[in-house]
C-alpha cells in the first residue's frame, strides 16, 4: 500500500474527496484521509450511496521512482445530485515562494498583477506606461498575488499535458503529477488553492471537471458562467481515475521544467505518426494560394491575410510580413521570388525615422498597434521590428549566397541598418528592448517583457553582415538579460500584441532562436546551456498529446491528431499548427549539437503533424477555403467550442513553408544508426553495406512527395549550419501510394545521393 514517507517529504498528505454540485456551484464535500492499511473507502452516510476503491503501485522509470494512483468510484445506488470524486495531495509545508506550473496554462501561478482588460487587452493607466512599470496580465487563471482567496481550476483541456508540478525552493524539491485527458464522464479536472495565509494548499484531481462558478473567456476574462457540472450516476455504474506522482530533489526552476521533458509522455507514451500530406505538396499548395490570394497588386507586397480588414494587408514580422518572403526566395518560382524582391521595396518605404516600422499599413495609411484605441496611433509592437531584422539579414545573406547579389539594393541595406540601430539606441538608452515603442522615437511606452526575444538573433546576423561588432556586443549583453530575468525566473512574456504581458510561447521560442544563433555565431557553450534551459520551457507549450476531440466537432469528424500543436498563451488558450512564426529549426539544431533525442521527437512532433492542418479541395476544414489554414487547434473552450475554428487565413501557412525550408524530410547519421522522417513518410533502413547504406521510404498518402534527405556523421552534426540548414540535401521524389529505394554511399555528401 502507500508509503506514507514519500509525500511527508514535501509535506503532503493524500486524501480522497466526492463532491456534490447544484449547477457549477459545491454544495458539499466529503474528505477521506488515507488509511495506509485500508483500500476500500464507503460514503459515511446512513444510506451510502457510493464506495471508493483504492490502489496505489511503486514505478521507477530509469532512476526516478513514481507512484500510481487509481481510484476506482461505484455508485452502490442510483445518485441523483450533480457528483464528482477526486484525490486530493493537501500540503502543509506550503509557501508563497513555491513556482506553479501548469503546461500551457500558468507559470509561477500567474502570480502577477492582474486587470480586467476587454479583448484585445492593451493597458492605458498611467501607473503600466513607461519603461519601469511592472508587469501586467489580464484576467486568467491565477494565484492571487494579493491577500484573498486564491485557486486555479482547470480542466484537462486547458493544459498542454493534463499536469501540475511546482518547485519549493524551501523544501528543494519537486513535484509532478500527470494525468489522462479524461474518464468515461469526459475531460478531467485539474485544481490549485492556497489558504489564506499561504502556509497550506491542496492540488485536486477530479472527475468529472468542474471549474466552480466560472469558467475563463476571451470576452468575459474569469466572469464568464461556468458549463461545467457534476455527473449523475446509475446504479452500479464505475469511472476510473488514474494519476502518476513524482517527487525529485530540485534545487532551481529549471530543474522543474527538465523533469518535465523527460516524463511528459510516460502515460500517453511515444506519438504514433499519421501521414496526412508531404512538405512538398504542402509547400506547392500554399506558394499558389499566397500568389493568387495573398498578393496585393495595387500596392505591390505579400499579404498577411486575405479578409477585407487592414490588418490582413500588411504587418510587418510576427503574423508573416517580411517573413513569407524567405521561402519565397529560398524555394518559390520565378514568380515569387520576383513578389518576394517587389515586397522589399514595399516594406522599406514605411520605415520611419527611428529604424522602426508602423505595425500595420493598408492602402497608404499607417495604423498603431494599439488597435485603434485612442492615443495609440504611435504604439509599435517592438517584437515586429526585431522579427523584421532577423529575416531580413536572413534574406540578404540568401541572395548572396545564392549568387544574386545583384537583387539587393543599397536601399534595402541601408534600412536594415536603420533597423539594427535602432535597436542599438533602445538598448543603450534603457538597457532593455521593451515591448511598445514610439514608433516615431524609438522611446519605449511600455517596458520590460521578451516581446523582443528574437533581437539577439538579429543582431547577431547583422553583426555578421554589416561586420560591426557592437552588433554582436548588445545581442550577447540583451540575451543575457532576457535570460536571467526571464528564463532563470521560469517565465517569458509579451510576444504576442494582444494579451499584455501574459506568459506565452512566442516569446519562449524566439528567445530559443537568439541563444542558438548565438552559439553558431560565437562558439562559446555557455549559450548552448542557456539554449537547452529555454529549450525544456518550450516542451511545455507543445502539446504532448493526440486528445480526443468531440466525436461532431469539425476536428473529430477528420481525426485531428493533436500532438505537436503548439500553445499560443495562458490568455490565448488554444493550440497552433506550428510555431508563431518560426520552423523550429532551432530545435533540430539543438539535436545535431547536443544528441539530446528528447529535441528530435519534439520537432518531429510540431512539424510533422503541422500539414494535417491546411484545409484542401479533398479535405476541407470546417469549410475553410483550400488553401488556407486558421491558427487555432482549439482544445479548450476559451472561444470557439472544443474542437471548431473559425475560417480564417493566418500566420501559420508561413510557418508551414519555412518547415519546408528549413527541416529535412529525412534526417540520417549512418555512425549512430539515428533516422527520423519528419515529412509524412515511413522510412527504414534496408541494408548496410562497406560502400553505402540502402533506405527505403514509403509514401503512403494521396500527393506525391519530393522529400529532402539530410545525412552527415556525429562528428559532422556538432558543427554549426547557420542558414539553410538542408542546403546540403538532396531531392528524393517518390510517388503517391510507392515505395523507393535509395543509396548512400558511405563518406558523401547527401547532395550527391542517388536513388531509383
Amino acid at each position: 500500500m502507500f508509503q506514507t514517507d514519500y509525500l511527508n517529504c514535501i509535506g503532503g498528505e493524500l486524501r480522497l474527496c466526492v463532491k456534490q454540485y447544484s449547477q457549477s456551484e459545491c454544495v458539499s464535500t466529503q474528505y477521506l484521509p488515507v488509511d495506509p492499511s485500508q483500500s476500500v473507502y464507503t460514503d459515511p452516510a446512513e444510506r451510502p450511496t457510493w464506495i471508493l476503491f483504492l490502489t496505489i503501485q511503486q514505478g521507477q522509470k530509469d532512476v526516478t521512482a513514481y507512484q500510481d494512483v487509481t481510484v476506482l468510484f461505484r455508485a452502490i445506488d442510483q445518485i441523483r445530485q450533480p457528483t464528482a470524486f477526486g484525490i486530493e495531495i493537501f500540503l502543509r509545508k506550503w509557501s508563497i515562494d513555491n513556482y506553479v506550473l501548469m503546461p500551457a496554462a500558468a507559470y509561477n501561478g500567474n502570480r502577477f498583477r492582474s486587470k480586467p482588460l476587454k479583448y484585445p487587452p492593451l493597458v492605458h493607466d498611467p501607473e503600466d506606461i513607461g519603461h519601469d512599470a511592472p508587469r501586467v496580465i489580464t484576467d486568467v487563471p491565477r494565484l492571487n498575488i494579493n491577500p484573498g482567496p486564491s485557486q486555479i481550476q482547470q480542466l484537462t483541456k486547458d493544459l498542454a499535458t493534463p499536469a501540475i508540478g511546482f518547485y519549493a525552493p524551501e523544501l528543494q524539491k519537486s513535484f509532478w503529477l500527470l494525468t489522462h485527458q479524461k474518464t468515461s464522464l469526459g475531460e478531467s479536472g485539474i485544481a490549485i488553492q492556497e489558504n489564506i495565509d499561504r502556509t497550506n494548499a491542496s492540488i485536486v484531481l477530479a472527475s468529472p471537471g468542474v471549474r466552480e462558478k466560472v469558467r475563463f473567456s476571451h470576452e468575459n476574462g474569469m466572469t464568464h458562467p461556468s458549463p461545467d457540472r457534476g455527473a449523475l450516476f446509475k446504479s452500479g455504474q464505475e469511472v476510473v481515475l488514474k494519476m502518476r506522482i513524482y517527487i525529485q530533489d530540485c534545487s532551481t526552476i529549471k530543474m522543474l521544467f527538465d523533469q518535465f521533458v523527460t516524463i511528459r509522455k510516460d502515460l500517453t507514451g511515444p506519438t504514433k505518426l499519421y501521414h496526412q500530406l508531404p512538405f512538398s505538396a504542402a509547400w506547392k499548395m500554399l506558394e499558389n494560394k499566397h500568389n493568387s490570394e495573398n498578393w496585393n497588386d495595387a500596392d505591390r507586397h505579400y499579404k498577411v491575410g486575405v479578409l477585407p480588414r487592414i490588418n490582413d494587408d500588411w504587418q510587418l514580422g510576427w503574423v508573416g510580413g517580411m517573413i513569407s518572403t524567405y521561402p519565397m526566395l529560398a524555394e518559390g518560382c520565378q514568380i515569387s521570388r520576383k513578389r518576394a524582391l517587389e515586397t522589399f521595396d514595399f516594406c522599406f518605404k514605411t520605415q520611419t525615422s527611428s529604424g522602426f516600422f508602423p505595425g500595420i499599413y493598408s492602402n497608404g495609411v499607417a495604423y498603431g498597434d494599439g488597435f485603434n484605441k485612442p492615443g495609440t496611433d504611435h504604439w509599435h509592437l517592438i517584437r515586429k521590428s526585431a522579427d523584421a531584422l532577423y529575416f531580413i539579414v536572413k534574406q540578404l545573406m540568401v541572395l548572396k549566397q545564392q549568387g544574386a547579389q545583384c537583387d539587393i539594393k543599397p536601399s534595402w541595406e541601408a534600412g536594415t541598418h536603420k533597423i539594427a540601430e535602432g535597436f542599438v539606441r533602445l538598448w543603450e538608452k534603457y538597457g532593455q528592448f521593451g515591448q511598445f515603442v514610439d514608433v516615431h522615437t524609438g522611446d519605449i511606452l511600455v517596458g520590460g517583457s521578451t516581446c523582443a526575444a528574437i533581437a539577439p538573433a538579429g543582431l547577431a546576423l547583422a553583426s555578421v553582415y554589416f561586420k560591426d561588432p557592437k552588433y554582436l556586443r548588445i545581442a550577447q549583453v540583451a540575451a543575457e538579460l532576457f535570460y536571467q530575468r526571464d528564463v532563470k525566473s521560469g517565465v517569458t512574456t509579451g510576444g504576442p500584441g494582444e494579451i499584455a504581458q501574459c506568459p506565452d510561447s512566442e516569446s519562449a521560442f524566439g528567445l530559443l532562436e537568439s541563444f542558438v544563433v548565438l552559439y553558431e555565431h560565437t562558439g562559446d557553450a555557455g549559450w548552448l546551456v542557456r539554449a537547452e534551459d529555454m529549450a525544456a520551457q518550450c516542451f511545455t507549450w507543445c502539446v504532448s498529446y493526440d486528445f480526443d476531440f468531440p466525436e461532431a466537432s469539425s476536428f473529430g469528424k477528420l481525426g485531428m491528431h493533436s500532438t505537436g500543436a503548439v500553445w499560443a498563451s495562458v490568455q490565448n488558450k488554444h493550440g497552433a499548427p506550428g510555431i508563431c512564426t518560426l520552423s523550429g529549426d532551432s530545435l533540430f539544431k539543438l539535436f545535431r549539437f547536443t544528441g539530446n533525442p528528447h529535441y528530435l521527437e519534439l520537432i518531429q512532433d510540431i512539424a510533422h503533424n503541422h500539414t494535417q492542418y491546411l484545409s484542401r479541395k479533398d479535405r476541407l476544414i470546417a469549410m475553410i477555403p483550400a488553401g488556407w489554414m486558421n491558427e487555432r487547434v482549439e482544445l479548450s473552450d476559451w472561444a470557439e467550442p472544443t474542437g471548431e475554428i473559425s475560417p480564417e487565413s493566418s500566420w501559420c501557412e508561413v510557418s508551414c513553408m519555412l518547415t519546408y525550408l528549413e527541416i529535412p524530410g529525412i534526417y540520417y547519421q549512418p555512425d549512430t544508426g539515428v533516422l527520423c522522417a519528419f515529412d509524412n513518410v515511413d522510412v527504414k533502413l534496408i541494408s548496410r553495406e562497406p560502400d553505402a547504406d540502402t533506405l527505403e521510404i514509403s509514401n503512403a498518402t494521396a500527393f506525391d512527395a519530393e522529400v529532402k534527405i539530410f545525412m552527415e556523421t556525429n562528428a559532422e552534426a556538432r558543427n554549426p549550419l547557420g542558414l539553410f540548414v538542408v542546403r546540403h540535401a538532396a531531392k528524393v521524389k517518390i510517388p503517391s501510394q510507392s515505395r523507393t529505394q535509395v543509396r548512400l554511399p558511405c563518406g558523401t555528401a547527401s547532395s550527391k545521393i542517388d536513388y531509383k
